[in-house]
């Protein structure tokens, strides 16, 4: 920055006045007439210049027009023809033609002198305005001086000094600091000409112009300069010294105090209360000066007194605040009081006082003087239950009473309160510290005289009730004969308490309680059965109660209901209890629960029917209650015990007689029946001591009778009913009924997987099969039609029981399929089955799911035995099904859901047996069927394979006896006969197909870049081979660098040999190199939709090849540097995807270790906390691996019910969490386990 002075003064040619001067001259208006002289001169020469100008504009627009030709030329046309005219001899038409040419000659010579003249005018106009312009710039260079020293004259006056003492200095600095300078002096430039001063700013090149007198510019440069050397100081500031800051009058003297620093302006501050901070802003040395004041102000301290409660912050703020105010007055400190946050209670609060130490101590002896003479302080009184009636009573009219009496005793506020949440009656007594003793006192002689006119007798609690009355009605004639005396009687404590002030009305309650008391002795008849006091209290009990009536004796029945109170005298008493308890020995109740579908068994068979052959060999009275079945027998305890005992064996088998219950097909509960029922009477008779009953309306089918013929006669049926074929219809829609008539191809596909055969009627569509396979192609029907598909886990009927017994207490994990699959998850009673629904991926992922649940929950009862889709028909045959279940007792089934065989069982090694015969099976069915597997690459083989219209698979089929089965969707051709020879001609007649096939049709795979040059242009070259070696080469669709050789087998040979010898040759030639790469790595070379590839080529110029037959990569063409380089690429891309498939191990590794380590753990806790429950949570596997080799994906999904749920640690180590794991064993054991 830089300052410069004008000390110059106006030009010496004006002369001003001075007070002095004799003659007083006004130079300012001599001035100013002159200048009004000028500028009407000035108006005059601008007048004339317009003049002018209109003139002028009027001579262009008169300009004529110009001949074309000039002068010259026309001088000298006009000379040749007046030679032509004059040396030649014209005939008249010629010479006058002539001389219209001379003539015209001339007239332009004319009008170029006119323009020539006009042109002159023209010029002289111009410059007529020229020195009209001219000599007006001389007036208003005239005026422009003039106007500038009458500024200065008119400036000085304004500034009240004269043009010899005005001057003028400038003060230049940066762009930069402009605007804070400008809002520093905004008072000066306000009131600039007050101060005698004029101020020009020039903010683009930062400069200020002062102008006035020397005194008043020197004092407005100071204040410019300072300015722009300001300084900003911050104060911080702490909470307390801010709050202490914040009040008015504080920051009014701190305000005040600050003036005083230099000239009264010269330091600014800015109070910044949110960011606890105080900006001072002037010169150095002023702006220390204002710091020391600022922290000579804010040197206070704070003190804090917490807990205070309601009514002692009411005591420090008072009224509307006036004690607070009034203390902050009288000591200049500031007091804030505010909630605790520390304290669990809300209620309390915190008195802060802040200020100069001295003032801030006295402020807070005078508060703690002022709470201390209002503190309350309370006590307590026990006192009666009666008492505390009386006080509470008429809306406590009495102790508010007693409370008034009390204040005026002692001059105070007293308050006196029951307190609601003592365990006993407690009188709370509240006032001031003061005032405690004495109406202690008072309350306590209260208490004694009180006390003093209770009498307490004992009763025995069963009395109490006879004292009470009913409905109270006894112990209010009670209190009426006391006159208005109080009676309390307490069951609990066995006491009765009587109040009254007059002495002769408590002897006369006490005499009438007594009186009651040897009216109602109690005596006991234990042990009662609930179910049988409804007996006692009905028809059956009446001759009974009224021989206890008879003895004057009341019964009652006690809350739990588990004994009966006898009132009366102690002689009555006991002959009382000995009818009763004779009456409830032979009326012993007890109830059984009947299955809804052995209700009829209870009576059939008429006079030899279970209810009335109970009834006469016991002696005991049956009676089936069906609104809550049950079957409910009376009598004397060992009768009725004996009764149950055999209603228990009949339903439910034992001492020698077994029940089996298992759900059939609804379709063949007619076959079994037979025709009034003659089958059902045939298998009795043939398997002596067997009952077969079947419900009406239900499925289910029960056996009893002897063991041995039981498991016979079951065997017998299921046997029957698993090769018995059933019919059922799907009613379908018009539009359904159209689209799978038009759709043949399904119809086909449903019927042959699932094994039945499916015809269309009108309006529905009929399907005969196994009942199973029935329900299967059902399923698949809905799947075709609505898009959702049914799945089966079928059980048998105690399996089935149990499981709805377990999910009434536990379904979270039928909701955790349901969510973790999307299929929707219910039990079928009809079926007996767990009914899975939904997409069928979701109904496969669930029963995998479901599959494990159930193996926690029925170990080793449900086992699978996976049988691959090719051994279907010679594994799945009903028949040889049923012998397997007939040889274990167990269910066996197919589902095609889990691709598995199910062998379901109540005993797990009946269960394990079925397994193994399924197992068996399985290895004969292997030996008998041979798969013949296409890679994907030779799909092409399957229409060979079959032939035109199946041709070729008849023929083998004819020749050899065996069936041939194909399997497109699986690349599979199945050769099944019935011994092993029979299979091994089917198999060499289809690979001498195979074999054929390949000779004749080859494939040769070349590199990507050889494609073009082997093609050739427009195809020549691939045309001249195949035209050379008859056969067709085309490259294939899929592979664009394969090519497919067909034609005859030599031909063909001779034709690949040719295309290896040319691609030899090519190599040689395209030399590269070349790597092994794993098939794992090639998608991350290739990259998305070949962005890495591509980029590679592009970068470096080259091209790469991969060989996935042969598992190698090529790079080339391009340099040799630009190989290395891309094949360095590749090598990176190959480590990179290395490194990556390391860490996925270890991270598999390390989960299949923790998987181990908890199942060790939960086997051993298992063990201990659940000895008689299956020892291993492991389910066996049963299942085979299919003859594809395809991964078995069932253990995928989880296989146990566990739920999970966070836990409170039990550990001492605060540090670890536990986790308990909640495993369901059975439907009424639960194993809980604890993981920290």
């Amino acid at each position: 920055m830089s300052t410069s002075d004008d000390l110059s003064s106006p030009s010496p040619s004006i002369e001003e006045s001075t007070e002095d001067s004799p003659v007083a001259f006004d130079i300012a208006a001599k001035l100013t007439a002159r200048l009004s002289s000028h500028a009407l001169e000035r108006n005059h020469q601008r007048h004339h210049i317009d003049t002018l100008s209109t003139q002028l504009s009027n001579l262009l627009k008169a300009t004529p027009k110009r001949p074309k030709d000039s002068k010259a030329a026309l001088t000298g046309r006009i000379a040749k023809l007046e030679k032509e005219r004059t040396s030649k001899s014209l005939n008249l038409s010629s010479e006058k033609a002539l001389l219209r040419e001379i003539a015209s000659a001339q007239k332009s010579l004319r009008q170029h002198a006119q323009c020539e003249s006009h042109q002159e005018a023209i010029w002289r106009k111009r410059s007529e305005i020229e020195s009209a312009k001219e000599s007006l710039r001389s007036t208003e260079s005239s005026i422009s001086e003039m106007e500038k020293v009458l500024a200065t004259v008119q400036l000085a006056k304004r500034l009240n000094c004269t043009t010899a003492e005005l001057i003028t200095r400038e003060y230049i600095t940066s762009v930069e600091k402009m605007n804070g300078i400008l809002l520093d002096i905004q008072h000066l430039l306000l009131h600039a000409e007050e101060k005698g001063v004029h101020v020009t700013v020039d903010k683009i090149h930062g400069k200020f112009v002062i102008k006035g007198n020397a005194d008043s510019v020197q004092s407005a440069m100071e204040m410019i300069e300072n300015s722009a050397n300001k300084i900003d100081v911050q104060v911080e500031l702490t909470e307390d010294q801010t709050l202490y800051l914040q009040q008015p009058i504080v920051l009014t003297g701190l305000k005040d105090r600050l003036m005083s620093v230099g000239s009264g302006d010269c330091v600014k501050f800015d109070f910044l209360a949110r960011v606890h901070r105080m900006v001072l802003t002037g010169g150095p040395s002023h702006v220390s000066e204002a710091r020391d004041i600022v922290m000579e102000v804010v040197d206070v301290v704070a003190e804090v007194r917490g807990g205070l409660d309601s009514k002692q912050a009411g005591i420090v703020v008072g009224k509307h605040g006036a004690t607070m105010h009034d203390l902050s007055s009288k000591y200049g400190v500031v007091m804030s009081l505010f909630k605790e946050s520390s304290s669990n209670s809300s209620d309390t609060s915190c008195l802060k006082i802040i200020g100069p130490s001295s003032k801030v101590k006295a402020a807070f002896s005078e508060v703690n003087t002022l709470l201390l003479d209002n503190e309350q302080i309370k006590e307590t009184f026990n006192v009666d239950k009666i008492m505390k009636g009386e006080l509470i009573h008429n809306s406590g009219a009495s102790i508010k009473e007693f409370e008034q009496a009390v204040s005026n005793a002692v001059n105070a506020t007293v308050f006196l309160t029951m307190d609601r949440n003592a365990p006993s009656p407690t009188l709370v007594l509240k006032c001031p510290r003061c005032a405690m003793e004495k109406a202690n006192n008072l309350v306590s002689k209260k208490i004694k005289e009180f006390e003093s006119n209770i009498v307490s007798v004992e009763v025995s609690p069963e009395i109490i009730p006879a004292i009470i009355g009913k409905g109270g009605s006894k112990i209010e004639s009670l209190q009426q004969l006391g006159g208005g005396a109080v009676v309390d009687a307490d069951k609990t404590a066995g006491m009765v308490k009587i109040y009254s002030r007059d002495a002769s009305s408590r002897e006369a309650v006490q005499t009438a309680v007594q009186q009651i008391i040897d009216e109602n002795q109690v005596g006991f008849v234990d042990n009662i059965e609930k179910k049988s006091l409804g007996f006692l209290f009905g028809d059956p009990g009446k001759e009974t109660m009224a021989a206890v009536a008879e003895l004057k004796c009341n019964v009652q029945v006690s809350e739990e209901e588990s004994k009966l109170t006898v009132r009366g005298t102690k002689e009555n008493i006991v002959k009382a209890c000995e009818v009763l308890k004779e009456f409830m020995n032979k009326n012993y109740v007890l109830e059984l629960d009947i299955h809804a579908e052995d209700e009829t068994l209870l009576f059939s068979g008429g006079e030899k029917s279970l209810l009335h052959t109970v009834k006469s060999r016991y002696d005991v009275k049956a009676l089936f209650r069906k609104d809550r079945g049950v079957l409910q027998i009376r009598g004397e305890v060992d009768k009725v015990e004996a009764a149950k005992k055999e209603v228990e064996e009949f339903l439910y088998g034992g001492e020698g007689i077994t029940v089996i219950k298992f759900k059939v097909p609804e379709d063949a509960i007619g076959s079994i029946v037979g025709k009034g029922g003659d089958n059902l009477t045939k298998l009795e008779s043939e398997f002596e001591g067997v009952r077969i009953h079947i419900p009406r309306d239900s499925n289910t089918v029960s056996l009893r009778g002897p063991e041995d013929n039981v498991k016979k006669c079951r065997i017998k049926l299921v046997t029957e009913i698993a090769t018995y074929r059933v019919s059922d219809t799907m009613d379908l829609t018009p539009g359904q009924h159209s689209d799978i008539s038009n759709d043949v191809d399904t119809i086909k596909r449903i019927a042959g997987s699932s094994g039945t055969s499916i015809s269309l009627i009108e309006g529905s569509i009929k399907i005969r099969g196994v009942s199973r396979d029935v329900r299967d192609a059902k399923a698949l029907l809905r799947e075709h039609f609505s898009g959702s598909y049914s799945g089966y886990i079928d059980l048998n009927v105690p399996q089935y029981d149990r499981l709805k017994s377990t999910l009434s207490k536990d379904a979270s994990h039928f909701e955790r399929v349901k969510l973790s699959t999307g299929a929707g998850v219910v039990l079928d009673e009809t079926e007996s089955a767990i009914k899975i629904t939904g997409k069928k991926a979701n109904v496969k992922k669930a029963k995998l799911s479901l599959m494990g649940f159930l193996d926690f929950v029925f170990p080793k009862q449900i086992q699978t035995v996976k049988v691959h889709k090719t051994l279907f028909k010679s594994m799945c045959d009903p028949e040889k099904l049923a012998e397997v279940a007939v040889a274990t007792s167990a269910s066996v089934y197919l589902d095609r859901d889990l691709i598995s065989v199910v062998v379901n069982s109540e005993s797990a090694d009946d269960a394990t047996k079925a397994v193994e015969l399924v197992n068996a099976r399985l290895v004969e069915s292997e030996k008998l069927n041979y798969v013949f597997r296409l890679a994907t690459a030779d799909a092409w083989l399957l229409p060979l394979i079959i032939g035109k219209a199946g041709k070729n698979v008849k023929k083998i089929e004819a020749a050899t006896g065996c069936s041939i089965d194909v399997f497109k969707d699986e690349l599979s051709v199945v050769v099944r006969g019935e011994s092993k020879d029979a299979v091994q001609s089917g198999r060499e007649a289809v690979e001498a197909i195979v074999d054929q096939a390949r000779k004749e049709c080859v494939f040769v795979e070349l590199p990507e870049s050889a494609i073009p040059a082997f093609v050739g242009k427009g195809g020549a070259h691939i045309k001249q081979l195949s035209a050379a070696h008859e056969v067709e080469i085309e490259k294939t669709k899929k592979h664009q660098s394969t090519i497919k050789i067909t034609g005859k087998e030599e031909a063909v040979a001779n034709a690949k040999d040719s295309v290896l010898s040319w691609l030899s040759e090519w190599e040689v030639s395209h030399t590269g190199l070349s790597i092994d790469v794993e098939e794992q790595f090639i998608p991350a070379i290739i990259g998305k939709s070949g962005e890495t590839i591509r980029s590679i080529q592009k970068d470096t110029k080259c091209k790469i090849d991969i060989d996935r037959i042969h598992s190698t990569l090529t790079v080339r063409e391009g340099t040799e540097s630009a190989r290395i380089e891309a094949m360095d690429r590749i090598k990176t891309i190959i480590e990179e995807e290395k490194a990556i498939a390391s860490e996925r191990a270890a991270e598999k590794e390390k989960l299949s270790q923790e998987q181990a380590e908890l199942a060790r753990v939960n086997a051993k806790a298992h063990e201990t906390s659940a000895p008689s429950g299956p020892s291993d949570l492991k389910t066996e596997d049963t299942t085979v691996d299919d003859l594809s080799g395809i991964k078995d994906r069932s253990k995928e999904f989880s296989a146990r019910p566990v739920g999970w749920a966070a836990s409170k640690s039990k550990t001492n180590d605060p540090s670890m969490d536990a986790i308990e794991v909640c495993f369901i064993i059975s439907s009424d054991e639960i194993l809980h386990c604890n993981y920290s």
